[in-house]
């Protein structure tokens, strides 16, 4: 689930590359879709997003389905580096990195507008001041956002910044009219390959390929995206055709998916841009040989067996998806406190008379089910840890807006942005109760680095240090997961955040 991400967006006003899957391949034979000879596909979302104002909205109901498909950022970024054109159809960067210039090729909206230098400016003006985090956090360094002319606008900025850049292939990038912005919550409108023909709250959207679009016309012309909550539900309607496919499959289900087969029958993906990070957050005023002991009873292995599907999720003590260049799987370089049961309980004797309370979510099982695992080994070692078990409300308010950090451990699951761990001063600690000047100084460091080699080697060292804290301690990262119809071909792993390609998908 995208618990912490729906849970952030929902409380405070509510957060690069790209591969052909391997051939789809080893589904059983099945019989062929009735809407593959219409070239139209019937898709499943579980989540309804309420409003499709991506530039207000940072949640993923929204991310997976209009970046991309209708809204086009000004450049997309592959997963071999390279770098391919968007709404800009060139680009020059200078040699000090603080001076881009983007040409914007001559296309239209779907509304059949001109795209002007006037609208990229507005586009980009409006992300910079988005609520969501994320977005104008791309903007840090910008100092200025100007036409050079009818064709090209020039972007400023006072230091060298990665996230800018990484940024124009994102949601940051997204280019959008001016004149339309006010229907933009129920009406989007981009250059992408498809229009939104219609949006229905707690139903559906409704996708149509773009007559006016500027790139390869997609194969698959209509497409229908079901909201459906229940997660069985689903799979049911993928399994008596009534849908082609299921593309995020959260972690409640991987365990159903492979009892009833359906990860041999259809077609199963996985790619780390939908995945997210789980991991314990133990208090920062903790004593940090508390921390470090504590960390010495979590067994990855346990946790991974727990979920039941192998394929889905990987050991880690990086805070990371796999597809971020500073991610490491659990090794022995990587992992500064790895399992350790009999060290953590010679070390518990320590803090035998120091009381911990763990609070776990009730009612929501991805994480109840962690906290199953953690809180009788911690008990077994000796560790005074009582059970604070409350339901998601409570929780919500509580731990998320908790001011100072109202828990000892926890466990949580989220995006993985390193950023949003960042925080200079131990009085501004929020629910992570993660401060630390030498983080949030690597990270200004990696992200004013000239090159993305400087900017790796920065993050690896912002990376080493969030891991010695043991504050915010990783266990696994699930992977995204989805279903296709094994005829389905095309799934292309996201190269905008999250977002689901239609037009790369044909029968």
């Amino acid at each position: 689930m995208q618990l912490k991400r729906t849970f952030a967006r929902s409380l405070g006003g509510i957060a690069a590359a790209a591969i052909m899957l391997a051939a789809f391949g080893g589904a059983e034979a099945m019989a062929a879709s009735p809407r593959a000879a219409e070239n139209k596909v019937v898709l499943i979302a579980r989540q309804d997003p309420g409003t499709l104002d991506y530039v207000t909205s940072g949640l993923t109901a929204v991310r997976l389905w209009i970046p991309a498909n209708v809204v086009e950022p000004l450049v997309y970024f592959n997963k071999d580096g390279s770098v391919d054109p968007g709404v800009a159809e060139s680009w020059t960067i200078s040699d000090d990195k603080l001076t881009y210039e983007f040409k914007i090729r001559k296309t239209n909206f779907s509304d059949g507008t001109p795209v002007t230098v006037e609208d990229v400016i507005y586009s980009l003006n409006t992300m910079k001041t988005s609520p969501v985090s994320d977005y104008a956090a791309a903007y840090n360094a910008v100092s200025a956002i100007e036409k050079v002319d009818d064709s090209t606008v020039k972007v400023t900025l006072s230091r060298p910044s990665q996230a800018f850049w990484a940024g124009m292939g994102g949601l940051p990038g997204l280019i959008q009219p001016e004149h339309a912005a006010a229907d933009r919550a129920t009406k989007p409108i981009g250059t992408g390959p498809y229009v939104l023909k219609s949006y229905t709250t707690n139903s559906s959207f409704e996708f149509e390929a773009n007559p006016n679009y500027w790139g390869e016309k997609p194969s698959i012309t209509s497409a229908t995206v079901r909201v459906v909550t229940d997660g069985t539900a689903g799979l049911n309607a993928l399994e008596a055709g009534e849908v082609d496919a299921v593309p995020v499959i959260t972690i409640d289900l991987w365990e159903q998916l492979t009892n009833r087969g359906l990860d041999k029958k259809f077609t199963l993906v996985t790619y780390p841009q939908i995945g997210e990070p789980t991991y314990a957050v133990f208090n920062q005023k903790l004593d940090p040989e508390l921390r470090k002991a504590l960390a010495m009873t979590l067994d990855r292995q346990a946790f991974n067996d727990a979920y039941g599907a192998s394929w889905g999720a990987e050991n880690t003590c990086t805070f990371a998806l796999p597809n971020r260049p500073w991610y490491e799987p659990e090794n022995a370089e990587s992992c500064p406190y790895p399992y350790d049961y009999e060290k953590a309980t010679a070390e518990a004797a320590k803090f035998a008379s120091t009381p911990l309370e763990y609070a776990s979510l009730s009612d929501v099982p991805d994480l109840s089910l962690p906290a199953d695992i953690m809180i009788p080994v911690m008990q077994g070692a000796g560790f005074n840890v009582t059970r604070n078990a409350i339901d998601l409300a409570r929780y919500s308010q509580l731990i998320f807006q908790g001011r100072p950090p109202q828990f000892d451990i926890t466990v949580m699951s989220g995006p993985d942005d390193p950023a949003q761990w960042a925080c200079p001063s131990p009085d501004k600690a929020g629910w992570s109760t993660y401060c630390s000047q030498p983080y949030t100084d690597a990270l200004a460091a990696a992200d004013s680095a000239p090159t993305q080699e400087e900017y790796l080697a920065k993050m690896k060292e912002a990376a080493k240090i969030l891991r010695d804290d043991a504050v915010i301690v990783p266990l696994i990262a699930k992977k995204g997961v989805g279903l296709f119809d094994p005829e389905l071909k095309g799934f292309l792993e996201p190269r905008v955040l999250v977002a689901i390609e239609l037009a790369k998908l044909h029968w």
